[in-house]
């Protein structure tokens, strides 16, 4: 019996060593996406369609329609992905022939954590009054300055600044 339950405990101490191993190997890697646009595939995914991405972009954005913002339909237009501040990566897109009225990104770091969203419908205002939502796991929605950032040193974007 006693060797029954020392056996166990090794078993389950050996099992608990292995599971960050197993964890850290599960990590997804979106890494691989720098310099590729965003509806290009890697490894069988779209960056949005990425399940690390989906579950962050989820995460951030808890309204449905809000999130449904976020997707590149066939006419949808896209920048290489980017390493910005923080070590992250950033993905951009925005509507055909109207980009600069609507637009989205989406902040990661390499490993899926780390998400912020931001979506940009600047339709109806002029160039003083930009201001895009962007939207964090368990934060509220804060307005930032201009549409979403599309290049590295876009990011991060300014603040509202009363006035």
């Amino acid at each position: 019996m006693r060797t029954a339950i020392l056996a166990s405990l090794m078993t389950m101490a050996a099992a608990a060593a292995a599971a960050p191993l197993q964890a850290e190997e599960g990590a997804p890697d979106l890494e691989t996406y720098v310099g590729k646009y965003p509806f290009d595939i890697v490894d069988g995914h779209r960056f949005l369609d990425h399940p690390a991405v989906a579950a962050a972009i989820a995460a951030a954005v808890p309204d449905a329609d809000k999130r449904a913002a976020v997707a590149f339909d066939d006419n949808g237009l896209g920048l290489p992905i980017v390493r910005v501040a923080g070590g992250r990566i950033l993905a951009w897109g925005g509507a055909r022939r109207a980009e600069d009225r609507y637009n989205w990104a989406v902040v990661i770091a390499p490993d899926g954590s780390k998400p912020e969203v931001c979506i940009y419908d600047g339709v109806g205002y002029g160039q003083d009054f930009q201001a895009s939502e962007w939207f964090a796991p368990g934060q509220p929605a804060i307005m930032k300055q201009g549409p979403c950032p599309s290049a590295a040193e876009d990011y991060p974007t300014a603040d509202i600044a009363a006035g």
